[in-house]
This record gives C-alpha cells, sequence and structure tokens, in this order.
C-alpha cells in the first residue's frame, strides 16, 4: 500500500487557456495539510505559488513539486504550464484525418502530466473545470457545460462541479467533436466528423446497461449525463472516466451490417466501461494493488449486463473463450502473480492491468457467484450503497456480502486473492468414492505446489454434490457405486479436471466440453497426459457442432498447425473444412459467425481453399466472412496495392482492422515486408498488428528481424507509459520465436522490456510450445 502526503483535498478550481497544443493553467486547491504539501506534476512546469494570498516557496523536479506550506489549511493556488504531447497517455493530441483533437488518458497516474495534484486515488476531491478554447472548438469533461463566454476570438467553457472523485478519471477533450444525443438527452456520443452516424450501436447498449446496473445495483447513475467519446489515438481499449467515457473509434463504433464479433465487442465494452461508474467511479479502490475490484467486477459485470439485454450474443460463451482461457494461460506461468498485489511505482502499476486483474478476477467472480447466487447481488449493492463517493479494500467487499449467505465469503476469496496460480483436480473413483486430489496447474511443472480453497461441483449418476475443501485430497462418498460423473459443472471453477479413465463421464454440455476440451489440450502442453490422451479427446468431439466447443477446438487446432505443421497440420486442415461445410449450412447468425472464423484459419492452413474464397474479395459478402475473404486473398493473391485500397475505402477503424490483419498474412516475401512497414507506418495505436504476423507461417523471419533490427524501439515508444505492447509479446512471441528460441531469449535479455512478466512469460510459453516440436 502506498501512501500520499498527510493531507485532504477537498477541491480543484482549474482553468485553462488553450494556445493551439499549448496551454496556461490556474488551479486554487482547497485543502489541509499537516506538513509541506508534495504534487505530483510531470512535463508541466510550475511558474507561481500562493497560498491563501501570498507566494510561498516551492521547488519542483522531474516527478513534482513540494511547497513549503507546513501545517496549512486554506486555498493554494498554482500556475502552470503544458503541451498537449504526442504520444497516449497525459494530455496529447490525437491526429485525424482533416485535423486533431486534444484528450485525456489520465490512468493510472497520468494526471499529473496534465496539471499538478496529488495523483493517487485515495484523494478524492471536487473538480471545477474551465478551458479557453479557440470559437470553433468544442470542449467535453466529466459534467454538463454551466455556461459559455464568447472572448474575443476565444470562448471560456465552464463546466458543472463534479462530485467528490480521483484525478485519474478526470477528462478533457477539445476538438470539433460532432455529437448525437439521444432522444432523453441523457447519453450523447462524440466522434470526429463524419462518424457519428456509426454509433447507434453504442448507444442502445448505454441506454440498457444503465437500466440493467441500476436495477441490480439498486443504485441509479450518479451523473447528470453521459458522454460517449471516439478518440481517434487511443492506446486502450476505453477508459472510465466518470460522465465522459473514452474509447478507440473500433471499440465504440459500427457500421449498420456489423458482423457479429464486431457488435458484441461494441456492447461488452459499452457495458464494462459502464459498469465502472458504479464499480470504480462511484467507489474507488484506495490503491492500484485493489485494482483488480475496478476492473475485475467491470469484467465480469459487463458480460452479466450484455447477456441480459442481447442473449443472441453469447457473451458467456465469449468470456470463457476471451477471458477465463487467457487468464489461466498468464496464471499458469512462473511470472504470474497473486489479483491482490502490492504495487509502489508507475511502472509496477502498468503492469498488472493485465489477464489476472481482468480476466482471472472476473472468472474467480463467476465462480463465487455460481455458489453464492443472489446473496451475492445483494452484497454488491449493500457494499456500493455503504462506501458510495469514497473509498474501499477487498475486505469491505467481504464484509458486505457475508450477512447474506452462510460460504465463509472472507475466507474462501482471500484464498484466492492472495495466491498466485490455480489447481488442477485428479478424479479417481473407487465404489461410491470419488477422490479429488489437488495440484498446482503449471506449463512448466516448476513452480510451488500450493493448495487453494476448491469450491468444486460435481455430478454423481445425474445428482448434483457441492464441496469445498483446502486439502491436498477430498473425498466425497455418495452412498451408492459411480456409474457417471463430472466435475467442474458449467466450467464455472477457476481449477482444471484431470480424469485419468474417462470411460464414467457424464454428458457434457458445450460449456463442459470446452472446459474438457480446454484443459487436455493444456495437459498435453504441460506434459500431463501424452500427446495421443490429447487426441483421443480431440478425436471424442471432432463432429460436434456447437459454438463453444467447436470454436476451441479450432483455435487449438490452429496454434498446433503453427508449431508443428508436420504432425499437426492434416488433422487441422481436415477439422476445419468439415467445421466450415457444417457451420456454413446453418442460417443462425452464430453458426454464421462460427463459419467465418473457421474460415480465416483454414485460409492461411490450406492454399488450395485460399484460393477458392479469394474469388469473392471486392464483393458483397456476409459481414461475419469478411475478414476471412480478405484474408484468403491476401493469401492466394499477395497483393498488397489491393488491400491498401481496399482499407483507403472503409471508413472505420473495426474494418480497416480487417485489412490490417490480412496484410499481415501475405506470402510473397517482398510484398509482406512492405506489408510491414505499411502496418507499423500507419495509425499510432494500430502499429500492434505487425505481431500478427508471427502468425503467418512464411513471415515469422521477417517481423522478428522487424523487431530486433528496431521495430520494438518504435513499438515501446509509441506506447510510452504503458505496458500494452509487453502485453502483445505474451501473445505473440511464442510463434515468433518459433526455431529462433535461443536467439529470441539471448535479446530480450540485454533489454529493459525483457525483465518484464509478460515478455517473460511469452518465452516460457515458447518454451512449451518447442517441447511438441521435438
Amino acid at each position: 500500500m502506498a501512501f500520499g502526503p498527510k493531507a485532504t483535498i477537498k477541491r480543484y478550481v482549474i482553468f485553462m487557456d488553450f494556445d493551439g497544443f499549448r496551454y496556461r493553467g490556474h488551479e486554487s486547491i482547497e485543502l489541509e495539510t499537516q506538513e509541506d504539501l508534495r504534487l505530483d506534476a510531470k512535463g508541466v512546469k510550475v511558474t507561481s505559488v500562493k497560498a491563501n494570498g501570498s507566494p510561498v516557496q516551492f521547488a519542483q523536479d522531474d516527478e513534482g513539486v513540494t511547497v513549503r506550506t507546513g501545517r496549512f489549511s486554506g486555498t493554494l493556488e498554482v500556475d502552470f504550464e503544458g503541451e498537449a504531447a504526442e504520444k497516449l497517455v497525459g494530455i496529447y493530441r490525437a491526429p485525424y484525418e482533416g485535423g486533431y483533437v486534444i484528450s485525456t488518458q489520465f490512468e493510472s497516474v497520468h494526471a499529473r502530466e496534465m496539471f499538478p495534484c496529488v495523483d493517487n486515488p485515495a484523494y478524492k476531491a471536487r473538480f471545477k473545470l474551465s478551458v479557453r478554447v479557440p470559437r470553433d472548438l468544442h470542449a467535453i469533461s466529466n459534467m454538463p457545460i454551466e455556461r459559455v463566454t464568447l472572448d474575443g476570438d476565444k470562448k471560456v467553457v465552464e463546466f458543472m462541479e463534479t462530485p467528490p472523485m480521483s484525478t485519474y478519471l478526470l477528462y478533457v477533450g477539445i476538438g470539433k467533436w460532432e455529437e448525437v444525443v439521444d432522444s432523453g438527452g441523457r447519453y450523447v456520443l462524440a466522434a470526429v466528423p463524419g462518424k457519428t452516424k456509426y454509433g447507434s450501436l453504442a448507444l442502445w447498449a448505454a441506454r440498457n446497461s444503465v437500466d440493467f446496473y441500476e436495477r441490480y445495483f439498486g443504485i441509479p447513475y450518479p451523473l447528470p449525463k453521459m458522454h460517449l467519446i471516439a478518440v481517434p489515438e487511443f492506446a486502450f481499449g476505453a477508459m472510465e472516466n466518470w460522465g465522459a467515457i473514452t474509447f478507440r473509434e473500433s471499440a465504440l463504433l459500427a457500421p449498420e451490417d456489423a458482423d457479429m464479433a464486431q457488435r458484441r465487442r461494441v456492447a461488452e465494452v459499452v457495458a464494462h466501461e459502464i459498469a465502472h461508474q458504479w464499480f470504480g467511479d462511484l467507489v474507488t479502490m484506495k490503491w492500484w494493488d485493489d485494482l483488480w475490484l475496478n476492473e475485475s467486477f467491470a469484467t465480469f459485470m459487463s458480460y452479466k449486463a450484455v447477456s441480459s439485454f442481447a442473449p443472441e450474443l453469447l457473451m458467456w460463451e465469449n468470456f470463457l473463450l476471451g477471458e477465463t482461457d487467457g487468464a489461466m494461460v498468464r496464471d499458469s506461468l512462473s511470472t504470474t502473480h497473486p489479483i491482490h498485489v502490492e504495487v509502489s511505482s508507475p511502472d509496477e502499476i502498468e503492469e498488472i492491468f493485465d489477464d489476472i486483474s481482468y480476466g482471472k478476477g472476473a472468472s474467480i467472480l463467476r465462480m463465487v457467484e455460481y455458489f453464492l447466487g443472489e446473496s451475492f447481488r445483494k452484497g454488491l449493492s449493500s457494499y456500493l450503497e455503504h462506501h458510495a463517493y469514497s473509498n474501499a479494500v477487498a475486505q469491505d467487499l467481504w464484509t458486505a456480502i457475508q450477512p447474506f449467505t452462510s460460504v465463509p465469503v472472507a475466507d474462501l476469496m482471500n484464498d484466492w486473492i492472495t495466491k498466485p496460480g490455480y489447481p488442477y483436480l485428479r478424479v479417481t473413483v473407487e465404489g461410491s468414492r470419488v477422490r479429488l486430489e489437488q495440484h498446482r496447474f503449471s506449463l512448466s511443472g516448476k513452480l510451488e505446489d500450493l493448495t487453494y480453497m476448491v469450491p468444486a461441483t460435481i455430478e454423481v449418476n445425474g445428482r448434483r454434490v457441492d464441496a469445498i475443501f483446502s486439502s491436498r485430497v477430498h473425498e466425497v462418498d455418495v452412498g451408492e457405486e459411480v456409474r457417471q460423473l463430472k466435475v467442474n459443472l458449467d466450467r464455472a471453477g477457476f481449477y482444471r479436471v484431470l480424469y485419468p479413465d474417462l470411460s464414467r463421464l457424464a454428458r457434457l454440455n458445450q460449456f463442459e466440453t470446452y472446459g474438457l476440451l480446454n484443459d487436455y489440450y493444456y495437459f498435453m502442453l504441460a506434459g500431463l497426459v501424452s500427446r495421443d490422451d490429447y487426441l483421443r479427446v480431440v478425436d471424442m468431439n471432432f463432429s460436434v457442432p456447437d459454438y463453444l466447443p467447436a470454436l476451441e477446438l479450432s483455435s487449438e487446432l490452429f496454434n498446433l498447425f503453427l508449431v508443428n505443421p508436420a504432425v499437426f497440420a492434416q488433422r487441422a486442415i481436415d477439422y476445419h473444412r468439415s467445421q466450415f461445410a457444417l457451420q456454413s449450412r446453418r442460417p443462425e447468425e452464430q453458426h454464421r459467425e462460427l463459419a467465418g472464423r473457421v474460415a480465416n484459419r483454414l485460409a492461411i492452413m490450406d492454399r488450395s481453399f485460399a484460393n477458392e474464397l479469394a474469388s469473392q474479395f471486392g464483393r458483397e459478402v456476409d459481414p461475419n466472412m469478411r475478414q476471412a475473404v480478405y484474408t484468403a486473398y491476401a493469401v492466394a493473391a499477395g497483393d498488397l496495392e489491393g488491400l491498401r485500397r481496399e482499407h483507403e475505402r472503409q471508413q472505420l477503424d473495426s474494418e480497416r482492422i480487417k485489412v490490417l490483419l490480412a496484410a499481415a498474412q501475405i506470402r510473397d516475401r517482398s510484398a509482406l515486408q512492405q506489408a510491414i512497414e505499411w502496418i507499423a507506418s500507419g495509425k499510432r495505436q494500430d502499429m500492434l498488428y505487425v505481431l500478427t504476423v508471427g502468425l503467418n507461417p512464411d513471415g515469422r523471419d521477417l517481423v522478428w528481424g522487424w523487431l530486433r533490427d528496431g521495430g520494438l524501439d518504435r513499438l515501446e515508444k509509441a506506447f510510452e507509459g504503458t505496458a500494452i505492447v509487453q502485453r502483445w509479446l505474451l501473445g505473440y512471441l511464442p510463434f515468433i520465436g518459433l526455431g529462433r528460441e535461443k536467439e529470441v531469449s539471448d535479446f530480450f535479455a540485454s533489454r529493459p522490456d525483457g525483465r518484464s512478466a509478460e515478455v517473460r512469460g511469452g518465452l516460457e510459453i515458447l518454451e512449451a510450445y518447442s517441447r511438441l516440436r521435438q
């Protein structure tokens, strides 16, 4: 836990006068302090400080300003100067075709890059913001505009005062924003000119999400308006600034004929950020070691919300594919960390915005709710009511839930948030007894073998049996011979299940079939089962048409094709051809989405299929097939110029990204080299798509050469102040490094980013994949 100054900050009154990208600022800070005050300030020049109207000495360094207040109560006035920089955090300039907007991204510790402040989530204060800008520009902040005063060729825009909130939630946006307001006036979608027409899906998702959360939490949305702002250059997916949520354009805007994946992405990201308006904004963690209180709950609640008003988007199926799976992989590595983790420096804070804080935490919440039922919701409502407009720690939440259940919530949750990793259960049967033996799962098999408090769900002979245990071995006597059983019902538990004998396995639903496939794939990677054992499970489910297991098996076999085509290529191609034929015959959109995703992978693996599908390039196709057609055209034709024209023709980032992903699959080496540079020279936020060349069987050496010879430095510069590049490397290094493991390892050993947990984790997965090539 990091503590700030011995001070109470009550209110900031901030005025900023913009001249292009530069500005002069004046702030009045109402506060009480027991000693000289330390304000965080980075890249901002402080020119004068007054205490209750009298000049006071101050000293500025690279990280902040020390003001010689001594014991003080009153108003501190600070004059400062700054600039909207060419980066993606703090206050920055975001270019688009035809101009720029100025926008802010303050989480976690970047508010100090716009104005001097106590930049700590526990120091909540009210903010009264005014800006002077050219008359033809529009300004957006957390609260509605209170008044506009003309001032020569400029205007002063004054915003209403905010409720108490943390500095990282403040927002300022200036530019030629175009806005559309919903019929009730509560929701406003802002984008650069010409793009608000693509915001109807987001506004629909926002209205439905707020309705859901107001019912679920029993607390009305606290602010008078909600902006959804599409920022043309944005490092993250979105940011929950209270009442002024910012998004990547691809996470907010969608064409009328958007494919199912894009509709799901917009709805989920909007619902995630709106969940934060309660969980994170109204009630905020005291320090970043409880970041998961924000992110895990927003992740979990977003899937719950969208599933309530758009069940056709198959949210819980995609929760397992997109949240739980990534978290279980990350948590099986030696570089993992507990959900609750001690952090102190800004670099450490940025590194925990990862699969553990988001996906694992959300998956643990799903597991606990599966046990608790309605008492879980009652506890959340009580927690939010009690801590509104203030800060909380994890124990406050367990305290709020406990009165509504007999399950030992604090013991259970503290066990899961304070320990790294998770178990696998080895399930054996003897007569009427089911024996559960737990061990920590790891890809390397070299980690400390912890035990966990496991809320196990079991079905024996059609009857459900629940057991919470923390011992190494737990036995359940069901009173009759065990004929059929399954463990981890609905794949709700954050653990894996190993059945030495599959002959008693009960009938599985699609969530449980997914779990069986996913578990045995990773058991094979970890050396816990043989390749033949895994392939037997594959063959058992080869013709299963259900959405979730089909997508999971597609992903596994595609990865194995990339890792060792000599062994896995034919089985992978046969599976994708049979699934494409099967799914293409079914009219429901979930099957059309599945057909498109299968076809995209098949086009990468099978040149003859790519040649067939490429003929549809330039024609109207089912939106769910667009990515596959682009990819097939790239593989079959290698026509970079044609892809560039298609990229230029598209108006939205969500569609342009499809073209970039396709270009990464070009097989002609000369054209692919040009494609790498084209992707890297485009939008700053899109440079990361260069790494997807690692999924091109003929392109790994080219993208590795690009990274090694300066490309990685370019990525690090573009995403300075974040850990985003390292998170992407976790996913793509295991493929890029195949066949050059030592060279890759040696390269990162000599670099600062090579010490990051994500890069070291990527190298660890690479080791596991390399074992499959032997």
